[in-house]
């Protein structure tokens, strides 16, 4: 589990700037993924992460609403991020 944690902690996301391609880390090695407990903090640090990596909570002038680019980055960082845990919290359920 922890090569694993250590080698899928970065997700990319292509940002709402068009092109840039930023990754950002989520730490979870201090979660039980076994837990529902634990899959909710999980599943809140990915919100977080993703949210900042897509630049969905910047202020642009005039709006207050994110930009289409940030919503669907936003979207398919996490789309990518929930089928990585599935995939973790199933290893962790058969002990490893």
């Amino acid at each position: 589990m922890a090569l694993a944690s250590a080698a899928l902690l970065a997700a990319p996301a292509v940002s709402a700037a068009e092109g840039e391609q930023r990754t950002t880390g989520v730490e979870y090695s201090d979660l039980d993924l076994t837990s529902e407990a634990g899959r909710k903090e999980l599943d809140r640090r990915i919100d977080e992460a993703a949210r900042e990596v897509c630049g969905v909570d910047e202020i642009r002038v005039g709006t207050r609403l994110p930009s289409r680019e940030a919503r669907d980055c936003y979207r398919d960082a996490k789309r990518q991020l929930d089928r990585h845990v599935a995939q973790l919290v199933q290893q962790e359920a058969r002990g490893g």
